[in-house]
């Protein structure tokens, strides 16, 4: 993780509180398109995708857990 914007580090908390990107978005007063706009930089900047779908909510993977 090179370089990362550490107030992404915030958003990451708040996704993986809310195991939703709409929820995280209402809970930072972002737009939803903003904070999907945000766990993409996430996903990049980990190279993982963090939170992965299962069912209607985001579960965080393994690395995700294991750095969090």
């Amino acid at each position: 993780m090179e370089s990362l914007d550490l107030n992404l580090l915030t958003a990451l908390d708040v996704l993986l509180d809310e195991a939703s990107v709409t929820g995280a978005a209402r809970r930072l007063g972002l737009s939803t398109s903003a904070m999907s706009r945000t766990l993409t930089r996430l996903r990049l900047a980990t190279r993982d995708p963090l939170l992965v779908r299962a069912g209607r909510h985001l579960v965080p993977t393994p690395y995700a857990i294991e750095h969090s």
